[in-house]
């Protein structure tokens, strides 16, 4: 038996610190990244309500936690 993926299996999560190191193109392969992943998920039947992060990023907001 295997357990479903959630969106946390799948998600990566970055410090403040984290983010202001990386460069502009970076961190807009990583939203593209972090928001196909959900939608890979939910295209899969992933029951779970949309993380903040995602809300965030959709935004165009800094996702760290």
């Amino acid at each position: 038996w295997q357990e479903p993926v959630t969106f946390e299996d799948v998600a990566v999560y970055l410090s403040r610190t984290e983010w202001d190191a990386i460069a502009e193109g970076q961190k807009e392969l990583y939203r593209s990244v972090m928001l196909d992943n959900y939608t890979l998920l939910t295209s899969l039947g992933y029951p779970g309500p949309k993380p903040d992060i995602l809300y965030r990023l959709e935004r165009g907001e800094a996702p760290w936690v």
